[in-house]
């Protein structure tokens, strides 16, 4: 007996492998071999790009670690993946300390970025600051981490930190 052709498409594009198992029947399907894709030196024009929110600008910030009374400043994301963050303003309205580092970010809006800055006061000492957070929007952002101090006499510890974030540049 003859075998029956299919009317709705060519055998080699519907195929598929069977395989009995106890519990069941699994079907794996075996897709048909697609066409080689054509390079081209530019995208086409009907292509349209999209862009991943950045934190590159200006943001007031307000930080909280767990063992002092929430802070303001201003932090600054550079488009070169550099920041420096201005905080605590002294009584003469000039910030008390300024830490530098380095951000990236990630799919869907996600940011880290790790700096350092100086630890003002009777114990200084410099404290090594990272956070993981997420771009809520394209003018507010919220990160947590850790703070890591490493006291000039010797001592450290690490404390948690929340920051959240207005863009206003």
């Amino acid at each position: 007996m003859p075998k029956k052709q299919s009317t709705t498409g060519a055998p080699a594009a519907r195929r598929a492998v069977g395989v009995a198992l106890a519990a069941g029947f699994l079907t794996l399907a075996v897709a048909a071999p697609q066409p080689a894709l054509a390079l081209t030196a530019e995208p086409p024009t009907s292509a349209t790009a999209t862009t991943a929110p950045s934190p590159v600008g200006t943001w007031s910030v307000t930080t909280q670690e767990s063992d002092h009374p929430a802070s303001t400043g201003t932090l600054f994301f550079h488009a070169d993946h550099t920041l420096r963050l201005e905080a605590h303003p002294g009584p003469d309205g000039k910030p008390v300390f300024i830490g530098t580092g380095e951000w990236r970010s990630g799919y869907g809006g996600t940011l880290h970025y790790e700096f350092t800055h100086p630890l003002p006061g009777t114990r200084t000492g410099t404290a090594y600051v990272a956070l993981d957070g997420v771009l809520t929007s394209p003018t507010a952002f919220s990160a947590c981490g850790l703070t890591k101090r490493v006291y000039d006499d010797g001592g450290t510890e690490t404390v948690t930190i929340v920051m959240t974030g207005t863009k206003t540049a």
